[in-house]
């Protein structure tokens, strides 16, 4: 007898071992560029919490819907709500809120600013600003620039890059003086640039930033999605000013 109680519970532990693992997914998320620090970081707590993998692509919104129109294998897209409400070819089943994002005006080293709109001063030569067709931020900055009268100043000094991390790593090698940002991207790059300033959000369009989940669900995207609500989420989510 005691040797088959043994038996039984060897082999509820064998069977115990064997489906562990297999309950495990994995889901693949595509991601504006801008917003890669924090959604790793969920990403990651996420894993570690699940079991699952949650595997990343990112770039500008662009490239990002693109590979997502491509490819059925992109589950959850992260961005700009307005961007994805209108995207072509690609429907999402619903849409989460991570926040509102904030442009800011990152500075370099050696100089500083304490209003957005001082970026017009001389020593302010070269100015990044992202894409301003497709990136958020670039649009942003361009309305910003409309907003405050400030275009005709400024045009002449815009280098402009795809992505906002492309700028935030021009700011901190000092390739340019200044440059459009969100405030995530300047927050994770804090000591590596001199310090950024916030932009009026009345010269700027509201950006929410979502995740959206396409049809149909797995388990793994369900359980990232339903993870952004929760405490350890927020938390990362709201340090990176979100």
């Amino acid at each position: 007898m005691l040797f088959s109680l043994r038996r039984g519970a060897l082999t509820g532990a064998a069977v115990v071992l064997l489906l562990g693992p297999a309950l495990a997914e994995e889901t693949t998320l595509a991601a504006g560029a801008g917003y890669r620090r924090p959604i790793a970081e969920v990403a990651a707590a996420y894993e570690q919490q699940s079991g699952d993998k949650v595997l990343q692509i990112y770039g500008h919104m662009g490239q990002v819907l693109a590979q997502a129109r491509e490819s059925a294998q992109i589950a959850i897209v992260c961005g700009d709500r307005t961007v994805l409400e209108r995207a072509q070819g690609v429907a999402f089943e619903r849409m989460v809120s991570l926040g509102f994002g904030k442009l800011v005006v990152a500075y370099r080293k050696g100089l500083t600013l304490t209003k957005a709109e001082e970026i017009a001063g001389p020593e302010f030569k070269r100015i990044g600003i992202p894409d301003q067709a497709s990136a958020i931020y670039g649009k942003a900055g361009r309305q910003f620039l409309e907003r405050s009268a400030l275009a005709a100043t400024i045009d002449p000094r815009l280098i402009a890059v795809a992505t906002v991390p492309q700028v935030t790593s021009y700011v901190a090698s000092g390739e340019v003086d200044a440059g459009f940002v969100n405030a995530t991207d300047a927050i994770g790059a804090a000591a590596n640039i001199g310090g950024f300033v916030a932009v009026d959000k009345g010269l700027y369009d509201p950006v929410e930033i979502v995740c959206a989940v396409r049809a149909p669900t797995t388990k793994a995207a369900e359980g990232f999605v339903g993870f952004l609500g929760s405490a350890p989420a927020r938390e990362i989510l709201n340090r990176y000013g979100l």
